[in-house]
Formats: structure tokens, sequence, C-alpha cells
């Protein structure tokens, strides 16, 4: 790609309106959008990078290959637009500089995410700098963004007319960072069985709006589609189909593609509840109630081995430091029906269902911890009082629980929220999803809220 630029006078002041989605914290542009016009040919553009091996990382060379190939996704009626109707002269800019100044190349919760991008009308240069490469995808992410298809320009040799875009309000920088470190999406597997090539255009999709993290909940109630390496029977047992399912490898390939778009990956698979797949190959650890509410049972070793091996092969497939352990929806009713469990709660001197569930949940985060991994609980777990860990992070799902969000943080627990942002809420329309503040309260600490999906 290639830019050219017409030098003509402009004003000092520059405007604070946004063209960037989301929103950057600082766009700061020419006043006039015609003084200094960018104008962009496919092929023309290099990209360089202040260290010479930075751009052969993964991130980054992912970043540039999306970018040229946005270039060529041309609008309807392309033969329409008039080149350059404003007749500004017009200098070509072929030059992208891109400077990271950390070789530190980890994904992690709260790395530096940002960038500056900055064209002026001394150099025909754009310069997009950041300290880690993430940031630096996102300021590509926001180059693409700025530009405007601006017509074909006909060729002198025989390929054919050539797209060009414009790049207005120049001289312009744009100084972003993400106002929450945790910015996420979250896919249910549980229920409706997602192929992998529909994940992997999810995450294209998350990265052109700059979302950090894929809350991968893996399985639940209806289908357990994640083969394990310790129980594969489970998934061959508890899926929709034996085919519609996620190896090993279909894993691995999902997280190695989100981390190329600065996108982390975070499994759920939800305890003690929401596990009626799990007996379909396991009926001996479930609970016996009358009325079933498919709870395993929660006093029978054989369950927490189930638990640890569960953990084991999570955390050799998922990287990332933090994983969700679900806890939400839990029929407490369902335990004291069952013969075998009363006997032993009693055995236990314990009189309420809430300290079986203490009991379970303690000894499973016990092994997340064993696992090194920071635990996400929803918000359940918090609202009764459960034993958790300083480091665990309560998802707050139920609407926005001003309450609960107040209460965590004040205990000095982090806090996502995603009671705001469920899709399939039809009544709810975008306006309403941006109506949502997650620091929207005044009791507790606001700084803990570290985000949302």
């Amino acid at each position: 790609t290639g830019i050219v630029a017409g030098r003509v006078p402009w004003q000092q002041e520059r405007t604070s309106r946004h063209r960037v989605f989301p929103a950057a914290r600082v766009e700061n542009y020419s006043d006039d959008d015609h003084t200094f016009v960018g104008l962009v040919k496919p092929k023309s553009l290099s990209f360089h990078g202040t260290n010479p091996t930075i751009l052969e990382h993964p991130v980054l060379t992912t970043a540039i290959q999306r970018f040229q190939v946005s270039l060529y996704l041309l609008p309807d009626f392309k033969e329409d637009y008039q080149v350059n109707p404003d007749n500004v002269d017009l200098f070509e800019i072929t030059t992208i500089i891109i400077n990271v100044q950390s070789l530190d190349f980890r994904l992690y919760h709260g790395v530096d995410e940002s960038y500056q991008l900055q064209v002026d009308d001394i150099l025909p240069v754009i310069t997009i700098k950041a300290p880690t490469i993430f940031g630096a995808r996102h300021g590509i992410e926001t180059l693409s963004q700025l530009l405007e298809f601006g017509g074909m320009e006909e060729n002198d040799n025989d390929n054919g007319d050539a797209p060009i875009y414009l790049l207005r309000g120049i001289p312009l920088t744009i100084i972003d960072e993400p106002a929450y470190s945790f910015r996420g999406l979250l896919i249910d597997t549980g229920r409706h069985f997602l192929p992998l090539n529909l994940i992997l255009d999810t995450l294209y999709t998350m990265s052109l709006n700059k979302m950090n993290i894929l809350h991968w909940h893996l399985v639940d109630e209806q289908f357990f589609p994640y083969q394990m390496e310790t129980y594969p029977e489970i998934a061959q047992k508890g899926s929709y189909h034996p085919r519609r399912i996620y190896t090993t490898q279909d894993i691995q390939l999902v997280i190695q593609e989100a981390y190329k778009l600065g996108i982390r990956v975070i499994p759920e698979v939800d305890l003690p509840g929401h596990t009626q797949a799990i007996g379909k190959s396991h009926p001996e650890w479930m609970a016996s109630c009358p009325d079933p509410a498919s709870l395993v049972d929660a006093t029978k070793p054989q369950v927490y081995a189930f638990v640890e091996n569960l953990y084991k092969d999570l955390s050799y497939l998922f990287v990332d430091e933090m994983v969700h352990v679900g806890g939400d929806e839990v029929q407490l009713t369902c335990w004291p029906k069952s013969e075998s469990i009363a006997s032993w709660m009693k055995e236990h001197n314990m009189s309420d269902p809430v300290q079986l569930y203490e009991y379970f949940e303690t000894r499973l985060l016990q092994i997340v911890d064993k696992f090194q991994k920071t635990p996400i609980v929803w918000q359940e777990v918090f609202n009764l009082n459960l034993t958790i860990t300083p480091q665990t992070v309560v998802d707050v799902w139920k609407g926005f629980d001003r309450a609960t969000i107040e209460a965590a943080t004040a205990q000095n627990f982090r806090v996502v929220l995603s009671g705001c942002w469920y899709l399939d809420h039809l009544d709810k329309n975008w306006q309403d999803f941006y109506a949502c503040d997650p620091r929207n309260f005044t009791k507790g600490n606001p700084e803990l809220m570290i985000g949302g999906h």
C-alpha cells in the first residue's frame, strides 16, 4: 500500500471528534479535512520496524497481512467513486514505521496495550509507537479504520484498475489505551456446538473491535464436547455427536490464532452444577436426587480425582493464568435428598447444604491453585460467603448487581461484569448495552472493576 499526502496550509486548532472504534482516548485531527490528504495505493506502502526483527513476530505479521488484505475488500459500485474530487495536490507517503519498545511477547492480564499513531505534515511517514506488540497491533487496526475508500485509479499496465484510499485530517495524532484490561466475549459450546472455523472467524471479528478475552464456556448441562486426555469417554457419550467435539489439536489452534490477534482464551467448566452431560458416561459420580438437579456428588473421592485430572488437562492446554470454575445455579436442595449424601453430611457435622458446597469449592480451588491458575467464579460463590482465595475474580451476571459489585470490591476482590450484555436478551438494543457503565458505583473500589464480557 502507498499513501499520498498533499501539503497545504492548515489551521493549528484540532478537533476531538472520533473516527476510531472503540473511541480512542485522544483523537486529534486537523480541522480542515482537505488541507492534508493521504491517498493509499496498494503495493506501494512498506512497513519498517525500528527493531529489524520485530515485524517478523506472528502478532505483527498477522496484523500487517490483515491490513493489506482489507485494502482489497472493495465497496459496491466502486466505479462511481471520484478520485480526488477536491483536486488537492497529492504527495506520496510510502512508509509506516512500527516502534515497539519491549521484546517481552507474553500475553497476560494487564499487559500494556497502549499505542500512539501519528501522521504529521512535515515528513510523509506514518508512525505507530507502542510499548508492546499488542499495542502496535491495535495501532495497525486503528490505521485501517482511518482509511476511506477513494475510488479506482487507472493503471498504465495491463493489471487493471487499482483501489486507492483517503486519509484525512492530517496532521493527526491518536493516543489510546484500554479503559478495561478485561474486554471479553463469551461463547457457549456446551449448549450450541460451534464449528472450529466459526470460532476462528469470531476471534478475527473480536480483534477488529480490540477485544482481548475469549471466555470459552466449553461444556454445560446439555453437552460436553471437550475431549479430555484423561477421560475421553465423557465427550464421546456427552457430546451432541461423537464427531462434534473439540480435540487437543482444535483447542491448541484456537489458542494459537487468538494469541496472534492479542486475545487471551479463558476456559470454563462449570461445577458442581450444570453437569448432566458428565453423568451420561459416569452416572456413579452424580448425586442421586429424587428430582435430578444434575449435581455431582460432592462427597465422593472419585469426583475430586476427576476434578484434578480435569484441571491438569486444562492447565496443559490453556496457557492463560486465569480459568473460570463456574459455580452458578447450584440447586442446593438436591444433596440432602440423597440418602448417602445426607448420611455423609451428618458424619461430617454438616447440617446445611451450603456447608457441602463450601467443602466442594474449597477443594476445587485448592486444585486450581496447585496448577497455579487464578480462578474466576460466578457471583453465587461470593454471595453465599464461600471461602475464596484473595486473587479470585468475581463474575457478576445477574444484571448490574451494584450490591454485589460494591461488596466484592470492598473486600478487595477483582470483578468482571457480564450481566449487562446478554446478546440473547432480545428486548435490549445497542443503546442499552452502551448505557451500562461497569464503574457506575460509589461504594467499594471502582479500580477493581477490571472489565466485562
